[in-house]
């Protein structure tokens, strides 16, 4: 069976991410929970098994000098 697959990594200024209002970013999140609830992982139970049902967050501060923070799930 083909999957369709995807892959997406964005990185907004925190600045420009906290002005999108609050109720873009809450439909934004219902939509990724939503495809997430969706997805399988690849060769599930078999040795070569691809972790393939991940959505996360952190805080990046790399242009910083600082680490990032802890991923959070979506």
């Amino acid at each position: 069976m083909a999957l369709w697959r995807c892959d997406i990594q964005l990185a907004i200024p925190e600045d420009v991410y906290n002005a999108i209002p609050l109720a873009k970013k809450q439909a934004a999140r219902a939509a990724i929970l939503t495809l997430k609830a969706l997805a399988v992982r690849i060769n599930a139970g078999q040795p070569n098994e691809e972790m393939t049902v991940r959505a996360v967050w952190h805080k990046c501060r790399h242009d910083e000098g600082k680490p990032c923070e802890p991923e959070q799930e979506i």
